[in-house]
Formats: C-alpha cells, sequence, structure tokens
C-alpha cells in the first residue's frame, strides 16, 4: 500500500477481540464477525486495514484482540493477497475487560515504543465509506488531538436509529477546520434512545451517531484516565487511576508476558468498564468531528439487509432461497436450499451446520440463544466447518466416529507445515491441480486422480507447485481426530507447535 502520505508517529489500534454473538451462525468464537466478507467479498476487518494503513508508517499498524483469536486473525489477513501482516503487530489482551482497560493498555505499549505517539482506536467490524473525506477527517482529529483533545468521529445520522449511541456537539473549537470539517466540543453522550427520541435528535440536526472512533495522544489518554478517576464524578469513571496504573504496569513488560499468570490475574482484576463511560462522558478534553459518510456497525442480522433489494412483499433473500407468500422475511443460505412459506417478520439464516430462525425484533437478543448452546457444549458456538489457514483454507464435509473427510485447497506456491500425528492416517486424493507430497524425506508430485497416504506418526507436508489453487479431499481414520494431534516440525508461518 502506499504510504508516502502517512501521518508521522501515528499508530492504529484495531481492536479486534469481539466474538460477534449477535451474528450467530455466521459468526462463530474463532471465526467471529470481524471476519465475515458477506458484505463485498472483503472481510470487515481486512476494509478497516485497507481504510487506515496508507495513513500509517511501516510498523504502525496494531491488532489488539484475545488469545484465542490471535492466530485465527493472523492467519485470515495471511490469506488476503494484499495485505502484509509481516507489517503488522498483533497483540493478545490477557483477558477481556472491555474497552476501558483495552485502549488504556494498547496507550501504554505505544507510549514505550514512541514517547510522542497518536493512536487511533478503530473498530474492527463496522462498514465506513473510504475516500478523502475519511482521510481528510482523519489527519484533523490528529491536529486537534495534538493539543490534547481526545477527538471521537460523529457520524451524521441519516435516520432515526435506535441501536446507536449518540454525542451531542457543541461549539466548534477555533483554528480546527478544513473544508467543511469542523471539530467541536462534546457536549453530551447519549445511550441507544427510543424511536421518539431518535426522531428528535434527528431533526434537531446536533446530534451524532457515536462510531466508536478515538483519536489521542496516548500519553493523553493515560493522563484523562488518571484525572478522571481522581474527581471520581461517576462510578464507572472512578477507576481511572487503577486501569492506567496496571496498564503502565504490562507495557514494562513484552506482550508474550502479557499472558503469564501474575500479569492475566492483574489484569483481570480490572474492572470492566467501557472507555466512553470511564472516560469521554466526564472528561473535560474530549471534542467532536461531525462526519458526513455512509457507516454501520453492522450490529445484528437485520445487517443482511443491505446485501439485496426487498422484494414487492418487503422480503430480502439472499443465496438459495425460495418464497412462496411471505412478508417482511429476512432470508440468507449460502449452499443449501431453504424454502419458506407464508412467514411474517422473520428472519432465517442457514448454514451448513446451523440455522437461525428469529423474529426480526428479536435480533439483539440472539447472544441468548448462544449463551444457551455454549451452556449445553454445542460445538457450533466456537466454530463452522471451514477455517482459514495462511496457505489456504480446509472445510469439514463429514465427521463419524473413527473418519472424518475435509476439502483441503492450498494457494499456489504455498505449503502447510511439516507435520506428524500420532493418532490418525491421512489419505490425500488430488481433484485439481499439481500436489507436492513430502513423506518421511521423500518427495513425489501428484496431478489430479492420484493420491497418497500418509501411515500415523509420519513426517509429512502438503504442498502446491502449480500455478492454480490445489484442491485435494482428505480422509483421516483414527480412534481420535482433534485438531491438537499435532506436531510441527517446520512452517513457513513460525507456527511450530500448536494446532493446524
Amino acid at each position: 500500500m502506499d504510504t508516502s502520505q502517512a501521518i508521522p508517529n501515528l499508530h492504529a489500534v484495531i481492536l479486534a477481540g469481539g466474538s460477534g454473538a449477535r451474528f450467530w451462525p455466521l459468526s462463530r468464537e474463532l471465526s467471529p464477525k470481524q471476519m465475515l466478507d458477506i458484505f463485498g467479498g472483503v472481510s470487515l476487518i481486512s476494509r478497516a486495514v485497507h481504510r487506515i494503513a496508507p495513513l500509517l508508517e511501516p510498523g504502525n499498524l496494531h491488532v489488539l484482540t484475545n488469545e484465542r483469536l490471535l492466530d485465527e486473525l493472523r492467519n485470515h489477513l495471511a490469506a488476503q493477497e494484499d495485505i502484509d501482516t509481516g507489517t503488522i503487530d498483533f497483540l493478545a489482551e490477557p483477558t477481556a475487560r472491555n474497552t476501558a482497560p483495552a485502549i488504556a493498555l494498547a496507550a501504554a505499549y505505544l507510549l514505550q515504543q514512541d514517547p510522542e505517539a497518536m493512536m487511533i482506536v478503530l473498530p474492527s467490524d463496522h462498514l465506513l465509506e473510504d475516500g478523502p473525506v475519511w482521510e481528510s477527517a482523519v489527519r484533523l482529529s490528529c491536529d486537534a488531538a495534538e493539543g490534547g483533545a481526545l477527538v471521537t468521529i460523529g457520524l451524521t445520522p441519516t435516520h432515526a436509529e435506535t441501536g446507536y449511541g449518540y454525542i451531542r456537539a457543541g461549539r466548534p473549537m477555533p483554528g480546527l477546520a478544513e473544508g467543511e470539517l469542523r471539530v467541536c466540543g462534546a457536549d453530551r453522550f447519549v445511550e441507544k434512545p427510543d424511536a421518539e427520541t431518535a426522531r428528535r435528535y434527528l431533526e434537531g440536526g446536533d446530534y451524532l451517531w457515536n462510531s466508536g472512533m478515538l483519536v489521542a495522544c496516548a500519553a493523553s489518554v493515560l493522563s484523562q484516565l488518571r484525572s478522571v478517576g481522581r474527581r471520581k464524578a461517576t462510578p464507572d469513571s472512578s477507576h481511572g487511576e487503577i486501569i492506567a496504573r496496571v496498564a503502565e504496569e504490562l507495557a514494562a513488560m513484552t506482550p508474550a508476558e502479557w499472558l503469564a499468570r501474575d500479569a492475566r490475574d492483574r489484569y483481570t482484576s480490572l474492572p470492566s468498564v467501557p472507555f466512553d463511560k470511564a472516560v469521554l462522558e466526564v472528561s473535560e478534553r474530549v471534542a467532536v468531528l461531525p462526519v458526513s459518510l455512509s457507516w454501520s456497525d453492522v450490529g445484528s442480522l437485520l445487517s443482511l439487509e443491505k446485501l439485496a433489494e426487498a422484494d414487492d412483499r418487503g422480503n430480502v433473500l439472499v443465496g438459495n432461497i425460495l418464497d412462496v407468500d411471505s412478508h417482511g422475511v429476512i432470508g440468507y443460505s449460502a449452499d443449501r436450499l431453504v424454502a419458506t412459506l407464508g412467514l411474517d417478520d422473520l428472519i432465517i439464516v442457514d448454514t451448513t451446520d446451523a440455522t437461525l430462525v428469529a423474529a426480526k425484533d428479536r435480533t439483539q437478543d440472539v447472544r441468548l440463544v448462544v449463551e444457551a448452546l455454549r451452556a449445553a457444549g454445542a460445538p457450533e458456538v466456537v466454530s463452522s466447518r471451514s477455517s482459514l489457514r495462511p496457505w489456504g483454507s480446509w472445510t469439514l464435509l463429514m465427521k463419524a466416529d473413527r473418519f472424518q473427510i475435509k476439502s483441503i485447497e492450498v494457494l499456489p506456491g504455498k505449503r502447510l507445515s511439516l507435520q506428524s500425528h500420532e493418532k490418525r492416517s491421512e489419505h490425500w486424493v488430488v481433484v485439481d491441480g499439481e500436489a507436492v507430497v513430502e513423506r518421511d524425506g521423500e518427495t513425489a508430485t501428484l496431478a489430479a486422480n492420484e493420491s497418497a497416504f500418509i501411515p500415523p506418526g509420519t513426517r509429512h507436508r502438503l504442498g502446491n507447485a502449480g500455478d492454480t489453487t490445489l484442491q485435494v479431499i482428505e480422509v483421516a481414520v483414527g480412534d481420535y481426530l482433534e485438531e491438537d494431534d499435532i506436531v510441527r516440525f517446520e512452517d513457513d508461518w513460525g507456527r511450530e507447535g500448536g494446532t493446524e
């Protein structure tokens, strides 16, 4: 990416630890909402990276997630042809404690690298218009942040939305304008309003959608946490000092040490507080930049309405859906045929291993389904049948007591790790492409309709020698078929140990 217009000392922190429970079954714990590519074929986190990377110097892009998602996100972004993950700093938060501890930890970490660091905090799972207005908004926000302000980016409402928080813009701040953009004081933060209040906000013109984007000097973030903590204006803001102190203690360590027991326990002891409530709603140094950009937080499955035009009965049907005499239905199926008959105001989402049917006015409660499934130990909460890897992807087609069948796709020039399994054998059948198969030091090249057998304990590796995607069917047989039955000996992505 062209970074010739990079903003000096600006670091981006993309918050990517969410599980996207309200987007189940499309979203899972190991493939959450930010990794979905149904909105235009590009995942939401990839969009976030592309949107900010041209404004950053190399090495100034940081993805903050959780320990469980660290490899998954790295693999996901590595699979994107136009993203160089070698320039991205992946960080794992010791445990999920909401955005105040997360942003404080990121600020303290950046100050260890650069005392002049400025940070832009970005969600990883939003849709946001890119282009000149976005770039101008970031640059103007940085100008305001250099003066000590904590700048939130507020989006001009286009309708009376009840699912977003709002910010009331105050007076313009002198000397902070570019074209039609004006940095203003932030007079008031409001939680999600009812329909009548949202309508008044829209008509009044001085309330903005709270986008969750923040621009500030890293030092200002920590100093304001301490300042509001000493004032104890609200119960949430009273935690500011301890949050800042623990963040600085961890930042003095390496990111790998954040996951050690003592550091993890220290961080876990922090209150789970949103940054808005801990700082922004009570600090006197908060500003807002009103911007008119197309934006959505993709907060629920109702966002699927954006994927297609409604028919004459108000139905939005995406994929393999056939409907007869339904009204106001959102239907999504990427694979299996789903037929609906005589339904009203429902949402139906079908995936290869799970189906959700819900009332449209209950989409914010999908997390209740996820909680019930988690309590029942349902594996469908954790993962889907497909998984992206830096070398390509695999999809589980069938699994029984002593065997499973996968479809494996390997990108041109890529290869899996050199590995072995103790409890299962594998049989690879090449469907399309040219495979390079290594077994205990011997290498063979296989074409379509040819196969290779991998006995238990054999050191083996699969690679793609061709210039098109390699497609392989893998049949694994054994008493234990889980992904942790693996020993890695060599790996092109430094993943020795762990699961494939």
